[in-house]
């Protein structure tokens, strides 16, 4: 039997190794990891190379006849709630598609996009998010080209696509920027050092609203499932833990853990909020000899202040995904215990 390869767009970063991970787990595949500057892995080859750059990317995945990719690159991100470069993204995808295609043995492409193609974080929406029923958002999102871009140059062809729409990233790693566990769970120490309750940093309504999470170890686990099942050709499918809790009730979960008093909510915004408690922190630090960088460099605040600035319901429906297979959830709670707990083992929070 032949064996399986795959390339994979932005390895190096913590969703593409999630996905490196499933693959190596599963055996039978020869990976091919893409990043911009070279790395070492046991089990998969690397290559460096600027996917923005058409003749670089010509030049070096020349002779690589994967018949899967799985991009999960993305152009330089910037500050929390503007607008990615729509163009840059969409022709980084368009090199990498078309030199692999040139080898004549892709089956499948894979964009991981995400529940912003909603606009679910400008306002209220009816709910649930449905892949195919939902209205898209109103602003402008690189998903879109790319989406526009698959559909457009798979037609009539041999291989097709797939993509993945999570919401709020989560893993155990304490390399994730965007991370909404290293942000609760700095506060957290932060709030105790004050001998201070763990307020909720979002407004009343936030608190009784319903929110979602996404696992990145699930969300490898599905899309390498959409890149092998026939029936999840030229499909998007959300893809979340499936139990949207109430923040109130997950918050008071978060409390328990943490041996605090649960608090109220305050509407904190992050960013000025921590603008004064690198002090703070390091006293943290040292008290309990942690191994963790200074305030501004641990989490990303403003990325805090996008994930509790929200006070309505947010609901990803996993029915498309269910009926055709994919049935795993994950209880949230336990899922940010794990990181809480690697955390400390990291010796990143007391």
């Amino acid at each position: 039997m032949n064996k399986k390869t795959a390339v994979i767009a932005g390895a190096s970063g913590l969703i593409g190794r999630r996905i490196a991970d499933k693959l190596i787990a599963d055996g039978g595949w020869q990976i091919t990891g893409l990043a911009r500057r070279a790395q070492t892995r046991p089990g998969m080859q690397w290559i460096a190379v600027d996917l923005a750059d058409r003749t670089d990317v010509e030049k070096k995945i020349a002779g690589i006849d994967a018949n899967h990719i799985f991009y999960a690159a993305r152009y330089d991100h910037p500050v929390e709630g503007k607008t990615e470069d729509v163009e840059t993204n969409t022709n980084m995808l368009k090199n990498l598609v078309c030199a692999v295609e040139a080898a004549g043995r892709l089956e499948h492409v894979h964009a991981l996009h995400g529940s912003k193609w909603y606009g679910h974080q400008l306002g209220p929406a009816k709910l649930p998010l449905e892949e195919d029923k939902s209205a898209r958002s109103p602003n402008e999102n690189y998903y879109f080209e790319q989406d526009a871009f698959l559909r457009a140059h798979s037609a009539g062809k041999s291989w097709g696509w797939s993509s993945s729409r999570p919401h709020a990233f989560c893993d155990p790693s304490v390399d994730l920027p965007r991370s909404i566990g290293l942000v609760i769970a700095v506060y957290a120490a932060i709030q105790r050092e004050l001998g201070l309750p763990l307020d909720f940093p979002g407004n009343a309504n936030g608190y009784q609203a319903h929110t979602q999470f996404t696992d990145l170890g699930l969300l490898a686990r599905a899309i390498v499932w959409m890149a092998s099942e026939p029936r999840c050709s030229n499909e998007a499918f959300n893809v979340v833990n499936g139990d949207n809790p109430r923040w109130c009730q997950i918050w008071r979960q978060f409390a328990g853990w943490f041996g605090m008093p649960e608090g109220e909510p305050r509407a904190i915004k992050f960013v000025d909020y921590m603008a004064d408690k690198g002090a703070v922190w390091d006293a943290v630090v040292k008290k309990h000899h942690l191994k963790a960088p200074p305030l501004d460099r641990i989490a990303l605040w403003a990325y805090g202040d996008y994930q509790f600035r929200p006070d309505w319901d947010v609901f990803s429906s996993m029915d498309k995904a269910r009926a055709r297979g994919f049935t795993e959830t994950l209880d949230s709670f336990q899922m940010f215990a794990r990181q809480f707990e690697n955390y400390r083992r990291e010796k990143i929070i007391p």
